[in-house]
């Protein structure tokens, strides 16, 4: 009997997985992220080439961002990164892992930058419910975010997820979208949680496979 339960319910969510992959796939999801995901990393290859050639030829870029980095206070850089992530990500989040780079073990420095990230990502949601209590200033915020707001709307959860993950657009943006359509606050900070997976994957993907801090820090 306890055998025949635990068959029913694999294919129970076995089928829930199939209907909702369909689901997705009719709506586009798939399709939308096969595409950005391919300029991102087409983008990338272009990044790391032009940043090999411009570091082996025109800059040294460890004396510059050592020089940098050691300018500016570690809470200093801190502060500006959780500022940004808060507040329309306009920091390209790229240049804080590189100074993760400059510790001995940058991997809990790149969990502490998804954490923030996350918390960024809170306070982005209560930011969207403060714009919602003012009519014009909701119109004016729905009109710019129109687009990632049909997107949440068509995908739900999984926008959200793909956002914190790839760098489609500021995940401060797509949060205060979400807010726009009343997203469950709950069901926003499940999904939300890969955003601190996306530092530490980014980070291990840039210095450890791509081995990047040999000619850039």
């Amino acid at each position: 009997m306890t055998n025949n339960r635990s068959d029913d319910q694999v294919s129970r969510s076995g089928s829930r997985m199939k209907k909702l992959f369909i689901f997705y796939k009719e709506r586009g999801l798939f399709r939308y992220v096969g595409r950005n995901v391919l300029m991102i990393i087409v983008l990338y290859v272009i990044f790391i080439f032009l940043v090999f050639l411009i570091g082996k030829y025109l800059i040294d870029f460890n004396r510059l961002f050592h020089g940098l980095f050691n300018t500016l206070s570690d809470r200093f850089v801190i502060i500006l990164f959780f500022a940004s992530e808060s507040f329309m990500g306009l920091v390209p989040v790229d240049l804080f892992v590189i100074w993760t780079q400059k510790f001995e073990k940058p991997v809990p420095y790149l969990a502490l930058l998804g954490i923030l990230s996350y918390v960024g990502g809170v306070i982005s949601y209560q930011i969207g419910r403060w714009i919602s209590r003012w009519p014009k200033i909701k119109a004016y915020t729905e009109k710019k975010l129109s687009n990632y707001i049909d997107f949440v709307r068509k995908w739900g959860g999984a926008f959200i997820i793909f956002a914190a993950l790839f760098p489609f657009t500021p995940f401060s943006l797509v949060v205060i979208s979400v807010t726009m359509l009343k997203y469950p606050f709950k069901q926003f900070l499940l999904f939300a949680l890969a955003r601190i997976v996306r530092f530490v994957i980014q980070g291990v993907l840039f210095f450890d496979i791509l081995n990047m801090d040999r000619w850039v820090i």
